[in-house]
């Protein structure tokens, strides 16, 4: 993921992270579910997760699928039974020669088709797992795990190594946490196994839970059965979904990052550089590798369509075809069963509580940009709208052509209780800076305020504006310069 800024930076990847470490420290054993596209490539996603979360762990145990090796034998490997003799499907050899029998000989040995590899059953996955952790584990002396407590040992399978991480037989406690990349393991799914193990084992000894031995698992969630990660979630394993993790914060970080620079950056151009960063923002949702290609846009709304499907062509894979967009219930903690595919691959995400698709679906639905314009527009000049508007009533009180009271009564909002103005002996002091654009612009009308053509033209543009933008009608390029001068006149 290049976005310019590192992903485990941001403020809502730092929350995340640091609800996996709380429950870590609570004694609690930890599952990490990401998507596919999180673990490829060897710099992925996953790994700098991985790597901040060891970072404040400090102390652990790492399972690396890279076995280590004890007495020049690697501690996971798995005896494989003798393959059996497998006919070639050539013709057998005779003893006798009648010319023929080269073709079925290279270098005088006779050509047999290889064995098919045997699979490796959850079993012997499991085995495999527990024999990387003998190897971690010391003793108090620092000797290995005993043989007798090792998963070859006679008559034992895995109680021996998870018997000696809860204390037995003389050991002492293991409470580091136990760390397996399951995204790298041949058999992911055996993590799940020495989980539910590793469970069972520290509460039949009756440990309380800051004793308890814990795990720290990061996988990839389509290597799982889609309902398991339900069935794990438990007092003692916390299911951590990387849903939701990204937020409007940390796509406003990155596009700001990654904004060219502007000169001088005088009222209005910090107001048109707001609107352009918060249009980049939501249109670009929790994808940051798109909000980073799309902030070089220029901010002129009628290239816009034109630089997201730009940023888009640059970030995708290859050509893909995008899956057709189902509907996907919003809210939880975790991507719909529906969208489990479509999340995996790095298409849908749970944005400020919103479910958000792949800004390539919205190229193909001019309203839904539409929309997302409106909203940025909406988020970055209202407040300044409104503090104009409430500046220009001192200009509605000096051009007053009726009573404040009467001015009041016709084009206030309606108010009960309120407190009277001391200077009038009435309200108007407080509903008149209450007093809406478009009452404004009605009463100069009718005549009731007197403004000057400088004035008129300002109110025009405000009320239009934010008639518009009540509308949910986004400003085009000449609209938003016009209002930009206004708001910074």
């Amino acid at each position: 993921m290049t976005t310019s800024v590192p992903l485990t930076t941001l403020p809502g990847v730092r929350g995340w992270l640091r609800r996996i470490h709380e429950d870590l420290r609570a004694g609690r054993s930890c599952y990490l579910l990401l998507p596919r596209a999180q673990t490829l490539g060897p710099d992925c996603v996953a790994d700098a997760l991985l790597s901040e979360l060891l970072h404040e762990v400090g102390d652990f145990i790492l399972l690396s699928a890279d076995a280590p090796v004890r007495d020049g034998v690697p501690a996971c490997a798995v005896t494989a039974r003798p393959a059996a003799p497998h006919w070639s499907g050539l013709a057998p050899l005779l003893d006798y020669d009648d010319g023929m029998s080269g073709f079925g000989v290279v270098n005088g040995t006779a050509v047999r088709a290889p064995a098919p590899a045997r699979p490796v059953t959850p079993a012997e996955s499991l085995a495999e797992l527990l024999d990387r952790l003998a190897g971690q584990l010391t003793g108090p002396a620092g000797a290995l795990v005993p043989p007798g407590h090792g998963t070859r040992a006679a008559g034992s399978s895995t109680d021996g190594v998870l018997a000696w991480l809860a204390g037995g037989a003389g050991g002492r406690t293991e409470t580091r946490p136990i760390v397996i990349e399951a995204w790298r393991e041949k058999t992911p799914s055996a993590t799940v196994s020495f989980l539910r193990q590793l469970v069972a084992t520290a509460k039949e000894a009756g440990l309380p839970p800051l004793r308890r031995p814990r795990a720290l698992i990061v996988a990839a969630a389509e290597d799982l059965p889609a309902d398991l990660p339900d069935q794990l979630a438990r007092d003692e394993i916390a299911v951590h979904w990387w849903w939701g993790a990204v937020g409007r914060l940390d796509t406003a970080t990155v596009v700001a990052v990654n904004r060219p620079p502007t000169t001088g950056m005088v009222g209005r151009q910090q107001l048109l550089e707001a609107v352009v960063q918060a249009t980049v923002t939501e249109l670009s949702g929790p994808f940051l590798e798109v909000a980073a290609e799309l902030a070089g846009w220029d901010g002129n709304p009628e290239t816009l369509l034109e630089a997201l499907r730009r940023a888009v062509s640059k970030t995708a894979e290859g050509d893909a075809v995008l899956p057709d967009r189902g509907d996907c219930p919003a809210g939880g903690n975790r991507p719909a069963q529906l969208a489990l595919l479509a999340w995996s691959g790095g298409l849908i995400d749970s944005w400020d509580g919103r479910v958000r698709w792949h800004p390539a679906y919205d190229l193909a639905d001019p309203r839904t940009i539409s929309t997302r314009v409106w909203l940025a527009q909406h988020h970055a000049l209202l407040p300044r709208l409104d503090e104009v508007r409430e500046d220009f009533t001192d200009v509605v009180r000096r051009r007053a052509r009726i009573p404040l009271a009467r001015l009041d009564e016709k084009y206030g909002p309606r108010s009960f209780g309120a407190p009277t103005d001391p200077a009038t002996g009435s309200g108007t002091g407080r509903t008149l800076t209450a007093m809406e654009l478009g009452s404004m612009w009605g009463a100069n009308l009718n005549g009731h305020i007197a403004l000057n053509e400088v004035e008129r033209r300002r109110l025009r543009v405000l009320w239009q504006s934010r008639n518009r933008l009540a509308h949910r009608i986004p400003l085009d390029a000449a609209q938003l310069h016009q209002l930009i001068t206004e708001l910074n006149a």
